[in-house]
């Protein structure tokens, strides 16, 4: 690997450290979220459970950017990877598509159905 490409990794793990730490902003926001629908069970106030469903909507949707970022990541190395190693490189790429559609259908889910008590489950 020349010095142009190893530069190149260490930036996409740098940039992929900051996605990590983004997923730990979330699962933040995510129990922040739950503890507004705690205060709505106990106060029936709906203002918690309208700030509940906007923070979950907002993980779910910064989460569909990662990890489109990820499948985008995974085709390229599908992409480049040899004839032998295609077909496992396409089952990491099979499993990026579906958590795609898995967090879609979940902030479906979200959009649809706002009165369930807790993050839609990440």
């Amino acid at each position: 690997m020349n010095e142009e490409n190893v530069y190149g990794e260490i930036r996409r793990l740098d940039f992929e450290n900051f996605l990590w730490g983004t997923f730990i902003i979330l699962s933040l926001l995510n129990i922040y979220g739950d503890n507004d629908d705690k205060k709505y069970l106990q106060s029936k106030d709906n203002k918690y459970k309208e700030k509940s469903n906007k923070i979950f909507t907002f993980t779910l949707i910064v989460t569909f950017f990662i990890y489109v970022y990820f499948f985008l990541r995974n085709y390229n190395s599908y992409e480049k990877a040899t004839e032998s190693q295609k077909n496992l490189y396409l089952i990491k790429l099979l499993g990026s598509a579906f958590l795609i559609a898995g967090v879609l259908c979940l902030l479906y889910f979200q959009t649809r159905q706002t009165s369930f008590i807790g993050s839609p489950a990440e």
